[in-house]
């Protein structure tokens, strides 16, 4: 039997919170003086757990601070809720209305308590997030490069110590990385353990560690959908169309996704294995989506024998 909790939904943006529970709403402010104003509301009630969506980094904070005080809570992903709101024919979007939706679907739902992150894993996101926005800048120039000839060739120069500049600091977030996992057990033995995988290296590792915390804790069905590569039914009637994968969390699938592709050439285990379902009619990009979930689960199994092996 699933305990009963009081929802306490927030709305989050930059500078503001709105505040919905079944009793009423209130606004209060993206800061400690409003993260307070949340506590103090959540000891009104027996087993109060706060819901709120992710936002890309504005509910970071809160988190921090309601996870330090014990409070429950969950961090929805977006889609889920948008697709939710549009089954309950809300094609409308502001505060008030985002409030009520979050309260509906979590008082609809049974939901998955979010973990608070240690500091290590905390601080590893925060690194990985970091390049892969400089890695996602360097691609841009390196686009640029490719085009600045002729009469723009004079840009040329620019882009190259731009370049170099990004290059520079992404070496510096990797060794920052490496600091940071080699001063913790846990995370050195998955690290260790991940990219011991033909066609995984410490970057595809980083990902994982950091986007897939849960990999240890969840079944593999609900690993695949995490991770974006489950495969959904798309049957009505007699009619039976191709299953496609949706959702899930993209920093992840694009991790599991280039170590696939590179152990479809390398790894004789996944190269064999995408070969068989080719034979069997099936296209590169679907044999390569089920050749992640087997590489994704073969990871989990390697990490959760490494952390019993650590643990005892």
């Amino acid at each position: 039997m699933h305990k009963k909790h009081y929802i306490i939904a927030i709305d989050i943006a930059k500078d503001s919170l709105r505040v919905q529970t079944l009793d009423g709403a209130f606004d209060t402010t993206n800061d400690k003086r409003g993260f307070n104003q949340v506590c103090r509301e959540c000891a009104k009630h027996l087993a109060p757990r706060v819901v709120m969506e992710a936002t890309g980094g504005y509910e970071r904070h809160i988190c921090d601070h309601l996870h330090a005080r014990g409070i429950e809570l969950v961090v929805l992903n977006p889609k889920l809720l948008r697709d939710f709101a549009r089954s309950e024919g809300v094609k409308a979007k502001n505060d008030p209305i985002d409030g009520r939706m979050i309260l509906r679907f979590a008082t609809e739902k049974q939901l998955r308590a979010t973990p608070p992150p240690d500091a290590a894993q905390h601080q590893l996101t925060d690194l990985m997030d970091r390049r892969n926005q400089l890695v996602s800048m360097l691609t841009e120039e390196k686009n640029r490069a490719q085009k600045s000839n002729g009469p723009t060739r004079p840009l040329l120069a620019s882009i190259k110590r731009i370049l170099k500049t990004l290059e520079a600091e992404i070496a510096r977030l990797e060794e920052a990385i490496r600091k940071l996992v080699s001063q913790s057990k846990r995370l050195s033995a998955i690290v260790d353990v991940t990219s011991s995988v033909r066609g995984v290296g410490e970057v595809t590792a980083w990902s994982l560690i950091a986007y897939l915390p849960e990999i240890a804790q969840v079944g593999r069905s609900q690993l695949a959908a995490l991770a974006g590569v489950a495969p959904y039914d798309d049957d009505s009637g007699k009619s039976s169309a191709p299953r496609h994968i949706h959702g899930g969390r993209s920093k992840a699938r694009n991790a599991i996704y280039m170590a696939t592709h590179v152990a479809a050439t390398w790894n004789p285990v996944i190269k064999a294995y995408v070969q068989r379902l080719m034979a069997r009619g099936k296209p590169y990009k679907c044999a390569l989506v089920a050749a992640m979930r087997k590489m994704l689960i073969h990871i989990q199994s390697l990490i959760k024998k490494q952390l019993l092996t650590l643990e005892s």
